[in-house]
């Protein structure tokens, strides 16, 4: 079990930024842009000592070029334990490369990412937001809590996981605990590895029960597609690492509650977009699919901080935008920097959900970065992004309701907690 002393140790003797970014959270890359001498719009990269190793902060376009350049970068082991134990599980994707990564990451492709898989989800979601809304009539809701478990149903739904809703919940509650707990030292952190324990258990189930015929996953399904899948070397994945990827492929959708809370946030901030929104949902009849409601949430992903940066060691000795790197040096990507990058995005930290209004494809801007960058069929970026988004665009379409109040009390978050969210959650009724 990772306590606050082991991270320490891991860290090293020399905890250097490291150490600012336990204290400093979201705050510690402009923080040490600051202590730098760079202005805000300064892109240029960052050389900083990390857990006693050089380390350079990129940010932006040509920031994501690098960080997401396969032939310079690897991710085998760049995200500390402590991260990535809890939050991704051992052997996750997350951590591999080249021709392993490229064949497990077509298999998330196929069942997460492909424009069927989505149009499966959109109904599930649709039902489970209505649920929601017609639960907050009969008592005070919170967003948070309650996007936890709606968007865990719809997800568990999918994957092709049995159960109840009774049954399910408690799942979807201890996958989303990882996300909200992983950070958060030392209880919530220990409590993250109790949940981690417990879910790879009941994944490991789940797969071995549908190998031996116990259970019959829909045909393309994630539980169906994760139990045959069979690795580089032609073998199935033993159980645990299968259902380890299942989590993956659901987990992340949970985790999108976070960003349910800060649109909570921006509606009580913003309430001029409620008009617009509920009218078009009126006119469509559904949740989903609405244009206004999508642009709105991707705006709340691109100013939300959710995933702060992400690490990558370098392959290989090279000079890049005046700065030398070294073999097996980190490379971190400022994912909040880069989404509100002023030489990238016009009036940077305003929330102008207008500028998403007739984008086809916002994952095609390159600074658009909220779940990671590049490209997703053949890079390390979230295959989850369509799921989240239209997930996310549901509920601001139910927020917006008539009748719904979001209550404006204890909406603020604290900058320095990762991950954070608005601190009450989101308290909601509806008329």
């Amino acid at each position: 079990m990772t306590t606050m002393s082991t991270i320490r140790s891991a860290l090293g003797t020399k905890v250097d930024q490291a150490a600012k970014l336990l204290a400093d959270g979201y705050l510690f890359q402009e923080r040490l842009r600051a202590s730098k001498g760079r202005k805000a719009g300064d892109g240029c990269p960052i050389d900083f000592t990390f857990m006693g190793k050089p380390a350079t902060l990129v940010r932006g376009s040509k920031g994501v070029d690098l960080f997401y350049n396969a032939k310079r970068m690897m991710r085998e082991e760049a995200m500390p334990l402590p991260v990535r134990g809890p939050l991704f599980g051992a052997g996750a994707i997350h951590g591999t490369d080249d021709e392993v990564h490229q064949a497990r990451k077509d298999n998330f492709i196929k069942v997460v990412y492909d424009d069927a898989q989505v149009e499966r989800f959109k109904p599930l979601i649709e039902d489970e937001m209505r649920k929601m809304v017609e639960t907050w009539g009969r008592r005070e809701g919170n967003v948070y809590d309650d996007t936890v478990v709606a968007y865990g149903r719809a997800v568990l739904k999918w994957a092709g996981v049995p159960g109840s809703d009774v049954d399910l919940d408690p799942w979807a509650k201890r996958l989303g605990q990882i996300v909200e707990g992983f950070g958060h030292m030392p209880a919530g952190h220990t409590l993250a590895w109790v949940n981690r324990a417990r879910c790879d258990k009941w994944a490991a189930g789940l797969i071995e029960k549908q190998r031996s015929g116990q259970i019959n996953a829909p045909e393309g399904s994630a539980l169906c597609e994760w139990a045959r899948y069979r690795g580089t070397d032609g073998k199935l994945l033993d159980a645990k690492l299968a259902g380890i990827e299942l989590q993956n492929s659901t987990r992340p959708a949970i985790a999108v509650s976070r960003f349910a809370a800060f649109a909570a946030r921006f509606l009580v901030l913003y309430p001029q977009y409620r008009e617009d929104i509920a009218r078009e949902v009126e006119t469509s009849g559904t949740l989903v699919d609405n244009e206004h409601a999508i642009a709105f949430a991707q705006e709340v992903r691109r100013l939300s901080p959710f995933v702060p940066m992400l690490p990558a060691f370098a392959r290989e000795d090279f000079e890049w935008e005046g700065h030398q790197i070294k073999e097996g040096q980190r490379v971190i990507i400022d994912i909040l920097g880069t989404n509100t990058d002023p030489s990238e995005w016009e009036e940077p930290l305003r929330f102008k959900p207008e500028r998403f209004l007739g984008v086809e494809d916002a994952e095609a801007i390159k600074a658009f970065i909220p779940q990671g960058g590049g490209d997703v069929a053949t890079g390390h970026r979230c295959p989850g992004e369509k799921v989240a988004v239209t997930e996310l665009a549901a509920t601001v379409s139910a927020l917006c309701q008539p009748g719904i109040n979001i209550d404006p009390g204890d909406l603020d978050y604290d900058p320095t907690m990762m991950p954070t969210r608005p601190r009450s959650g989101g308290r909601v009724q509806k008329d």
